[in-house]
């Protein structure tokens, strides 16, 4: 399957950063984990993003593994656009994909 391209915008960036410090300061070691977790979302939505169901907002959600976040998306002439990367028991900071 070909990979499409991949935009994180700088809110999915910060959230993501955020959220790996908090963790690395919980337990060292886990922040790693978590990006890891991250990085293999990420990757594998430029190949199965399509497969994704479209919500009432227009964006789409993956699960990150292992972690209670999600990533909000859309498919935006082929380009996978991350919005944010958040807790799922916590408002998300910004309002676009929520």
């Amino acid at each position: 399957m070909a990979r499409r391209p991949l935009e994180l915008r700088d809110e999915a960036w910060l959230e993501w950063q955020e959220a790996s410090l908090h963790y690395d300061l919980e337990r060292q070691g886990l922040g790693d984990r978590f990006d890891k977790a991250v990085v293999a979302t990420l990757e594998h939505l430029t190949v199965v993003a399509a497969k994704y169901a479209v919500h009432e907002n227009g964006f789409r959600y993956a699960p990150v593994s292992k972690f209670p976040f999600r990533v909000v998306f859309e498919l935006d002439k082929g380009t996978v656009v991350v919005y944010n990367i958040y807790h799922m028991r916590r408002e998300p900071r910004a309002r676009r994909g929520s």
